[in-house]
């Protein structure tokens, strides 16, 4: 079997008899495995299926056959890919190519889970009674939200450093991330943008946080409670929740525009404080804009 590499696709080509009996020795001896293929003819795939038993008809009307009792799952994509596993349903691939980027994006579903699950608790107005099990569950949310949330950033700041082609020394200080990746968007002329005024700027209050909690804190005890003069809590009011949900959602929109699409990214358009003030048609709207970002004033 060729293995090859098109439009960003990698695949296995079955284009003779024997790469196709290869495949099914491999399902008969139950040797376990998951590739992306493509047939150079038809005919192999469908003599695939009937020796499977799965009908090709059948096949057609959906483009996916599962079987849990064998654990077989195909699937063919409308580029003509086809997707065996024989360990059952497990994700494809990773998302990217990008160590720090699938770092970041992994992390993103975990702590926006985090929030949406405390937003689902909080709705419910037995919160309020202490002695109720979602009350119980803020003790556990609590934590959870501080700790992946402190790790999000941290890999966000580490994506987008990736991104520049920004070296980093290892570390998990958030302080000294955070402060590499401001020096390395003003290096890069990303400043002045929406990435600044909508993701890098709203998460340093966060990360200010962190530098302001005594006792030699380190970002990688959180997940052992074992930074003994950290009193941090979690104010769960809808507002709040939903502000980070939508900060978080930004950022992580961001980082895949920018890897896909690079400097092009709407996110890093600059000059976005003066083109505010452009679109203010009152003095009164001028002013409260400088108010809301002061530290992108220059005078204009």
């Amino acid at each position: 079997m060729e293995f090859m590499t098109e439009n960003g696709e990698e695949y296995i080509l079955i284009s003779e008899q024997s790469h196709l009996d290869e495949i099914i020795n491999r399902i008969y001896e139950q040797k376990p495995f998951a590739n992306q293929f493509k047939f150079s003819k038809r005919d192999f795939f469908i003599a695939l299926l009937e020796l499977l038993k799965v009908n090709h008809a059948d096949f057609e009307k959906k483009y996916f056959y599962y079987d849990s009792l064998r654990k077989i799952h195909i699937s063919e994509s409308e580029f003509g890919y086809v997707w065996i596993s024989t360990y059952g349903l497990i994700a494809k691939n990773k998302a990217t190519k990008n160590r720090a980027v699938n770092s970041c994006l992994n992390q993103y579903e975990v702590i926006s889970l985090l929030f949406k699950r405390a937003i689902e608790v909080i709705e419910d107005e037995r919160v309020y009674n202490i002695d109720s099990y979602s009350s119980g569950l803020l003790s556990k949310l609590s934590p959870a939200i501080f700790h992946n949330l402190t790790f999000y950033i941290e890999v966000f700041c580490k994506a987008y450093l990736s991104l520049t082609g920004t070296q980093i020394s290892h570390t998990h200080s958030l302080s000294l991330i955070y402060q590499k990746t401001v020096e390395t968007m003003v290096s890069k002329k990303h400043n002045d943008s929406l990435f600044q005024i909508l993701v890098l700027d709203p998460l340093y209050k966060f990360v200010d946080h962190l530098g302001k909690i005594p006792g030699n804190f380190k970002e990688q005890y959180i997940k052992y409670d074992d930074n003994p003069l950290d009193d941090t809590i979690i104010l769960f009011e809808p507002e709040g929740l939903s502000e980070m949900i939508v900060i978080l959602e930004l950022s992580v929109d961001f980082i895949n525009d920018y890897f896909y699409i690079g400097n092009k990214t709407h996110y890093l358009k600059t000059n976005v404080f003066q083109r505010m003030l452009e679109k203010a048609d009152t003095e009164e709207k001028k002013k409260k804009i400088r108010e809301m970002y002061p530290h992108l004033d220059n005078g204009a």
